[in-house]
Parts: C-alpha cells; structure tokens; sequence
C-alpha cells in the first residue's frame, strides 16, 4: 500500500475551524458562536495555529442531554 493511501485513511486528531464545525454538522458561524460562549470547548495552539481536539469535541458531545423524556427502561433482562 502506498504511503499516501496509508494517510488519507487516518481521521486527524486536531481539527481547524472548518473542520471541527464539519465534524460537530454546523456552520463555522454557529461554531464560533458557541466557542465564545463557552459552550464548546476553546482552541488549542499548534504555533500559531488554533485547533480543536476531536477528543474534547466527541466528549462534549457525549455529555449533551438528550431532548425530550427519557425512554422507559428495558426490563426484558431482569429476574
């Protein structure tokens, strides 16, 4: 296998912008917005760079409530 092909199958780690609004399905606009808010979590700095940990944003995605009641427990595996 070719190295390029090896590279293009790995998902980066650090995001940009773009990326990390494309990851998160929202506009770059959106994206900054809820940055300055703090509803998401702020860059990091790769030199002069400003990034964004897919690990951070896929944990902050983890810990959204989900919308609406929470659904009945399955209760087909109790005793």
């Amino acid at each position: 296998m070719s190295a390029h092909r090896q590279t293009a199958s790995i998902a980066p780690r650090l995001l940009r912008r773009e990326r990390a609004a494309a990851y998160l399905d929202m506009s770059p606009g959106s994206f900054d917005k809820l940055v300055k808010d703090g509803v998401l979590p702020a860059p990091k700095k790769l030199y002069s760079f400003k990034v964004w940990d897919r690990s951070d944003l896929d944990v902050l995605a983890d810990t959204l409530p989900y919308d609406g009641p929470a659904e009945k427990a399955d209760e087909t595996w109790s005793d």
